[in-house]
């Protein structure tokens, strides 16, 4: 077995156990507090001696959360819902939930009200963030998060400990954006199902443990000689794509990932924290910073310039839009994309997804017509 592939397999053996890793990290002494999209600042949870356990829901179908939810809510929120419902997530000391959205905002108080063996910590950024009061509410925001992460994680949160969980995360942040770029240029020996094995164990392993993997894995794929040939370079965007219906889907038309506007990947992993000054104030300040984001306020829609922009600097030859069910956001900004990729004459399919889906025949319909357009 070579690095590459050994790399891979320990990756997908984390991502088909996301519990044993709960149960290593509570052997290992420490506490784990479960994180939400999407932009948590996990660097406190790691300062205060816990590991960030990222929660996207899981693929099934939601019967207990229907109680609280209407059934045209999101199935990220629906299905970490059900999660803690069916008591999946009793092992973690809390979860922390933003409210960067409506769907969101809701499903932190149904979390109160219907989990209550596992804490919420209610993590709230400005929309209004690239003015000074943005920027002091998220700051003032962050310390009172700081607290209640070390009241569960039974840890305390100074600077050194925060600066060093800073640092961490810039550098395994940088590495994943090399990952994503190397896996682009060896869709051979990386598919697309492989690079959501890659980009999901991050959100479940210890960063530092995560890090060394991914450095492995990219050293190894610089060694390796590139090659797009007999594949079709295309951008990915939306919030997730780890369904793996659709990712065999992409890899059986021989789809090349070039780049992606994907939310749980480029986009979290763009963020950039200073490691200068208060580090609570640079958490704040990076949360203020974002742009070009579906789920971030954007007035001016840089997010389809942003689209646009990967388009030409990869040359991808197409778009496929990943759109989540019920996710109003990416619903907004789904045909707005469509309309610029046709004014550049680069095709573009928009395929919805959710996690409570069985069947993506359709999906497949649309992913081969989409290839006779590129290929």
């Amino acid at each position: 077995m070579t690095a590459i592939e050994e790399v891979l397999a320990e990756c997908k053996r984390v991502v088909d156990h996301p519990y044993e890793e709960i149960d290593k990290h509570i052997a290992n002494g420490k506490k784990v507090i479960g994180v939400m999209p999407y932009y948590i600042p996990e660097e406190l949870v790691y300062a205060a001696g816990a590991i960030p356990f990222g929660v996207w829901g899981c693929r099934g179908t939601a019967s207990e959360a229907q109680k609280y939810f209407p059934p045209f809510y999101c199935s990220i929120c629906q299905m970490t819902l059900e999660m803690g419902l069916t008591h999946k997530l009793d092992k973690l000391s809390a979860i922390m939930i933003t409210g960067l959205c409506d769907t969101l905002k809701a499903m932190s108080q149904n979390w109160k009200a219907g989990v209550s063996q596992v804490p919420m910590i209610y993590v709230s950024q400005p929309q209004n963030r690239f003015i000074d009061a943005g920027l002091e509410y998220t700051e003032a925001s962050y310390r009172q998060v700081a607290r209640k992460v070390e009241e569960c994680a039974h840890g305390i949160i100074d600077d050194l400990n925060l600066h060093a969980a800073i640092a961490l995360y810039n550098k395994w942040r940088a590495e994943m954006c090399r990952f994503v770029e190397l896996a682009g240029n060896h869709p051979a020996q990386v598919s697309v199902e492989a690079r959501t094995w890659v980009v999901d164990a991050g959100y479940y392993m210890d960063k530092a443990e995560h890090l060394e993997l991914v450095r492995k894995l990219n050293d190894a794929l610089v060694a390796t000689p590139q090659s797009q040939d007999g594949f079709c370079r295309v951008i990915v965007s939306g919030v997730y794509e780890d369904i793996p219906a659709i990712s065999k889907i992409l890899d059986a038309n021989k789809i090349d990932v070039v780049a992606d506007d994907i939310a749980k990947e480029s986009r979290a992993f763009a963020v950039r924290v200073s490691e200068d000054g208060d580090p609570i104030k640079a958490l704040a300040a990076a949360w203020c910073a974002v742009s070009g984001d579906s789920i971030a306020f954007d007035p001016e829609k840089t997010h389809i310039d942003k689209v646009v922009d990967l388009v030409k600097d990869s040359n991808a030859q197409g778009v496929v839009v990943l759109r989540a069910k019920f996710c109003d956001p990416e619903e907004f900004d789904s045909p707005l994309i469509e309309e610029e990729c046709k004014k550049l004459g680069v095709p573009c399919v928009v395929i919805e997804i959710d996690q409570s889906t069985e069947s993506y025949e359709q999906a497949r319909t649309q992913i081969e017509t989409f290839k006779e357009l590129i290929a």
